[in-house]
Formats: C-alpha cells, sequence, structure tokens
C-alpha cells in the first residue's frame, strides 16, 4: 500500500500519462475503430509497466452482472443481436478497466485519478477552442455542431471538469488554476447543452451545501450561507443568461422549463425527447419485468417517428430494454456505491465528491442514454476503487479471491 508522502515512480508517471491518454482518446477520436485500437493499445501498455494481478472485486462483480444481463435479454429481445453487441462492448470496456483498476487499488485515495480526468477534461476542452477557433466558440450565435467528436459529450466531460476543480478549490488547495473552469462554461454556452449547465450548476451548489454542513454542526449556520450563496449565484446566472454569449443556452433552458411544468412553449427538441420518453414508458408497461431486450428501444422509435436514435433518457430506455430487471441491475451499483459513500461522508472528504458526481449524474440520466458509455464505467471504476479504499481504511477488509498472480 502506499501512502500520500511516497514518491512516484518512472513506471507511475507512465501510467498516469497512459491513464490520461485513455481518456483523451475516448473524447477526441471520432472513428469508433480507431477509437477502439487506441483504447486496446494503451490498456496493453498499462500492463505492461504495472505488476498487474487479477482479483476479484466488487465492481468486477457488479459490473459483470449487468452485462450478462445484457447478453441474457438477447433469448426474449426484439432483436438479440442487438443486445449480443451492447455486452460485447460492455465485456470489453470492463476487461479493459480492470487493468486500470489492478493498479490503482494500490493507492490510498483516489486523488490522482481526479486529477487525470480533470486535466484530460480540459485538455478536451482547450483542443475545442483549437479545433473550431477560439473566436468560433467564444462568439457562436448558433451550436457548434460535431465534428471530431459530439458536442454534448464535451460539454458533459467540461460539466465533470468544474465539478472536480470545486472541489478541489473547495476541500482541498485555493488555487488560481480555478479560473480554467470559465473556458468550460464558455465552451458549454457554445454547445448549448442543457444537460451540461444543469450538471455544472448543480455540482457546484451541492458540493457548497455539503463543504457548509461538513464546516458548522448543530447550527443553523451553514443553512444561512447556502442561502447566500444560492441567491448570488442565482443572480450571477441570471445576468450571464442576459448575455449574448449565453443566449442560446437561455432559450433552450426557458423550452426545457416550459415542457417540465407545462407553462409557456416548450421547444421541439425537448417536445421530440419528451415523445420518445413516452414511448419508452409504453413499452415498460406493456413488459414491466424484462423489457424487450437491452439495445431494442431504438426499434421502438424506428416504428413510431422513422427515426434511428435512442430515447434520451436512461430510466426509459433501461425500462423499455430490461423492465423493473434491466433498472435494478443496473442502478444497484449505484445504490451500493452511495451506501458506502454516506457511511464515511463525515470521515472522507472525497466520499461528498463521489455522492454529488453520482447525485448529478442520477439527474442528468433524465436526458441521456449513459448505461453503455465508456466513459461511465471509467468513473463507476473510480467510485468503486474510493470505496474498496474506505472499507479498508475504516471497515473490514474484504475481498473476492485471488483467481491468477
Amino acid at each position: 500500500m502506499q501512502n500520500q508522502t511516497t514518491k512516484y515512480t518512472a513506471n507511475d508517471n507512465l501510467i498516469f500519462i497512459l491513464t490520461w491518454g485513455y481518456l483523451v482518446s475516448l473524447n477526441v477520436i471520432d472513428n469508433p475503430l480507431i477509437t477502439s485500437f487506441a483504447l486496446f493499445g494503451l490498456t496493453l501498455l498499462v500492463l505492461v509497466f504495472s505488476n498487474f494481478r487479477l482479483e476479484f472485486y466488487n465492481f468486477h462483480l457488479f459490473t459483470l452482472q449487468f452485462c450478462l444481463f445484457c447478453y441474457a435479454s438477447a433469448f426474449w429481445a426484439l432483436n438479440g443481436r442487438l443486445s449480443i453487441e451492447i455486452g460485447k462492448s460492455l465485456l470489453q470496456t470492463i476487461i479493459c478497466l480492470s487493468v486500470f483498476y489492478a493498479y490503482y487499488k494500490k493507492f490510498t485515495d483516489v486523488d490522482m485519478l481526479l486529477k487525470i480526468v480533470m486535466w484530460a477534461g480540459y485538455f478536451v476542452v482547450f483542443y475545442t477552442y483549437f479545433f473550431y477557433g477560439v473566436v468560433d466558440v467564444v462568439e457562436a450565435e448558433d451550436r457548434l455542431v460535431s465534428e471530431f467528436a459530439n458536442v454534448n459529450s464535451i460539454a458533459m466531460l467540461a460539466a465533470v471538469v468544474v465539478t472536480i476543480h470545486w472541489y478541489f478549490f473547495l476541500f482541498k488547495k485555493k488555487s488560481i488554476t480555478f479560473l480554467m473552469v470559465i473556458p468550460c462554461f464558455i465552451v458549454i454556452g457554445a454547445v448549448q447543452s442543457r444537460k451540461a449547465i444543469v450538471m455544472s450548476l448543480l455540482g457546484i451548489v451541492l458540493l457548497y451545501f455539503f463543504k457548509q454542513l461538513r464546516s458548522h454542526r448543530n447550527n443553523l449556520l451553514p443553512f444561512l450561507k447556502v442561502g447566500f450563496f444560492l441567491f448570488f449565484f442565482i443572480l450571477m446566472v441570471y445576468l450571464l443568461a442576459q448575455t449574448e454569449m449565453f443566449s442560446g443556452l437561455s432559450t433552450r433552458m426557458d423550452g426545457l422549463i416550459a415542457s417540465v411544468t407545462g407553462e409557456g412553449t416548450a421547444d421541439h427538441s425537448s417536445r421530440l425527447r419528451e415523445f420518445y420518453r413516452e414511448i419508452g414508458w409504453i413499452q415498460f408497461s406493456r413488459t414491466p419485468m424484462a423489457g424487450i431486450g437491452i439495445g431494442n428501444a431504438i426499434i421502438l422509435v424506428a416504428r413510431a417517428a422513422d427515426k434511428n436514435t435512442y430515447l434520451h433518457c436512461n430510466y426509459a430506455e433501461l425500462a423499455a430494454d430490461g423492465g423493473i430487471l434491466g433498472l435494478f441491475s443496473y442502478y444497484i451499483m449505484y445504490l451500493y456505491i452511495l451506501w458506502y459513500e454516506f457511511k464515511y461522508v463525515r470521515k472522507d472528504t472525497t466520499a461528498v465528491l463521489i455522492i454529488v458526481w453520482i447525485m448529478v449524474k442520477l439527474v442528468a440520466d433524465w436526458g441521456l442514454v449513459s448505461y453503455y458509455t465508456k466513459a461511465s464505467y471509467f468513473y463507476l471504476m473510480i467510485y468503486f476503487l474510493h470505496v474498496n479504499m474506505l472499507r479498508k481504511k475504516y471497515g473490514k477488509k474484504r475481498r473476492w479471491r485471488t483467481i491468477s498472480s
């Protein structure tokens, strides 16, 4: 076990760079085949330069059970091939991440992994400026279009960067580098991603709330501080929404709010996403237990709207594809993590970040399908690593038996 005072070796630094490259590759390479080769190659290098031991932990148990459910759903799916493709993709991702998990489990915290995610995200954000041009990003009147990567994915990665850096600023060390989040917000505004702005703003507010709650107990001071913070925060957001830079995002947010409250006029995108969600819930009412097979909701959209797309809602997608069993199989992973993070939240500040990160993810899942994305499982790896570290530090040590060494 490595403590915080131990210096990193040359191999450690090399693996940190390879991990950074793995995350960057997920977001800057547009070709799926090239991405797969890049991720496999980087994983292979980590395997070579690390003292690899294959051990089974809860990360493997939970992710593999969902992967097996994806494969099993092929037996009752409308199109079994779609379920097998999802299962195959998840299995490949889990195998790759098992190599990273085996290496990073020797540390006593996940701070380095969090920094790697943060700096990989910053690289993607600044590459966005380089690719589109600084002026085109800053002065964008219309939404940036997806070219080198999906712009919504870029914006949501920027939101993750904002959340992690805000955590380090609040709980670790205040640094002027926090100003780097400003370009992240500008990219989110240029992409006009409603999910990303909700994720980043919610992450900021929740982290500040937990910070105050930990600092002042058994009195009203934290709630007063949060109240003042919210007032000035909302005022700042309102003033920014009036600027030309964020006018497009502001208009899209108005459409989203109208679709939720029923007041005002929802924009076309919000109405379409609401229609997709309704397709999923209708199918769930017909096949509530096991759904129509993982990955098969796309068939429902093709029939109802003649479009080749998913339901834009992780809950509706899993409900239609896997029913109650599918929803349970996937979200039990997050419930397990939250159980332990809340258990040790007063002892470990990183638990605060993990809880907020997952809460933000659960909110964002209403507007995107995330159960098969590679980034989601990389983040899951971090969560499970942290739970394992918490249990070693504060609870009983427990792990699954070694398969090989």
